[in-house]
């Protein structure tokens, strides 16, 4: 059945697979080129939170206006914007343009991701929508890792690099424009309230919220702390390969053992691993490959924190909450999510590269913390009640959390039956 799926469906994760490879490279060639031409620490922060910014955005206005356009325009509209964005960096070297631009990029790039989802929602049934989904991930990370590596096929600091990232936004129009796959329209939900979400799952959403300070910082200005720890062009564009392939593939043995014991342990252990690590880089010299293992292994262990707090959050709701607590998600992760390149770049410019790593270690620190006390004050769920853990994208959708909210009603009415 997946088999006949997959036959149907594949024009939909080649465009993805495009979408992921343009705004890979996009976002750290900004970074980097946005250091190039001698913006500060500061500025480039406040130019890389920008996206985050768009993604919210897009979170809140794209349903409206997939349900005005429909999904196949609205798609064509939302790669033509992003793919124009990256242009625009090129004519305008001015940081508030380029503020304008990455925010552009972000909400369309969150935006094609609700109408992807919403295709693979509605083709898919009970029995494959996981795997499917799983394949989407692995599409998108696997995308966002491969878009590092064009980084060093040219010179960061010409103009091929920025027509590159261009055409593979706009080639990803090409799949979808001709398939005849044909998506619903995409419901907004209303919010579950901020404040009856944290009661639920305190360690949960205090994870989705502080993650996003650490993962947005590094995807903002992870670049600059290559740059300012000696990194050339190609050992950069390696730096961030090993980062977020490292972070993809940890994903599921990580979900695997959040499945098996307390999701919090596995949270507990994710932070102790990246404060260990940011330690031992902070005290020692180290040469430049175990440099880059090493920081490929913080990202093993800080990009899955995002999907095991919503695993973890999931945990604590009933599966008719699901939905509309996705809203209250985005905006969490969102908000934090837009204050972590700023954040991470003061750090920086305030005390170089080790301001990289005690930023994330302060971070992890206050993750740790809390669940930690969380841990003696609510009860854990028993592992029979543990919803799936799910590999999710780091700007979640409303499409995304349905799958998990099915997928929950189906367990229930079966155990039950």
């Amino acid at each position: 059945m997946l088999t006949i799926v997959m036959r149907s469906i594949w024009p939909l994760f080649l465009g993805i697979l495009f979408i992921s490879l343009g705004n890979g490279l996009q976002g750290t060639l900004s970074s980097w080129r946005a250091d190039y031409e001698g913006f500060s620490i500061l500025t480039t922060g406040f130019v890389m939170s920008g996206y985050f910014l768009g993604a919210f955005a897009s979170s809140l206005i794209a349903p409206d206006q997939i349900k005005k356009t429909g999904q196949i325009r609205t798609y064509a509209a939302f790669a033509s914007i992003a793919s124009t964005a990256i242009l625009i960096q090129l004519l305008f070297i001015e940081p508030p343009v380029w503020f304008v631009s990455r925010f552009l990029s972000g909400f369309c790039v969150a935006g094609i991701m609700i109408i992807v989802e919403g295709w693979l929602n509605s083709i898919s049934s009970n029995k494959n929508r996981g795997q499917l989904f799983s394949i989407h991930m692995v599409v998108v990370w696997g995308g966002l890792a491969m878009g590092q590596g064009l980084f060093v096929i040219d010179d960061p600091a010409g103009v091929n690099l920025f027509l590159l990232a261009s055409i593979l936004l706009s080639i990803s129009l090409i799949p979808i424009l001709l398939t005849e796959i044909k998506a619903p329209d995409v419901e907004h939900q209303e919010s579950l309230g901020f404040k009856a979400l944290w009661k639920a799952s305190p360690s949960g959403v205090a994870t989705i919220g502080i993650s996003g300070l650490a993962s947005a910082g590094f995807f903002g200005v992870g670049t600059i702390y290559a740059i300012q720890s000696g990194l050339s062009v190609s050992e950069t564009a390696l730096f961030m390969t090993l980062f977020i392939g490292f972070g993809a593939l940890s994903q599921w043995p990580l979900g695997w053992l959040s499945d098996k014991i307390d999701r919090r342990k596995v949270i507990l252990l994710c932070c102790s691993v990246v404060v260990g690590i940011c330690i031992l880089l902070s005290m020692y010299d180290f040469s430049t490959p175990t440099f880059l293992i090493l920081n490929g292994i913080i990202g093993a262990s800080t990009l899955p924190l995002y999907s095991l707090g919503v695993a973890q959050t999931n945990d604590r709701l009933k599966p008719s909450q699901m939905v509309s607590a996705s809203g209250t998600i985005i905006f969490v992760y969102s908000v934090f999510a837009a204050l972590g390149p700023f954040s991470m770049s003061y750090f920086l410019n305030l005390f170089g590269s080790l301001g990289f790593l005690l930023y994330l270690s302060l971070v992890h620190l206050v993750i740790g913390l809390t669940v930690f006390v969380m841990m003696f004050i609510n009860e854990d769920v028993d592992e029979s009640d543990q919803s799936d853990f799910q590999v999710m994208a780091q700007i979640p959708s409303v499409v995304a959390m349905e799958v998990i909210a099915e997928e929950a009603i189906e367990s229930q009415s079966d155990s039950e039956n």
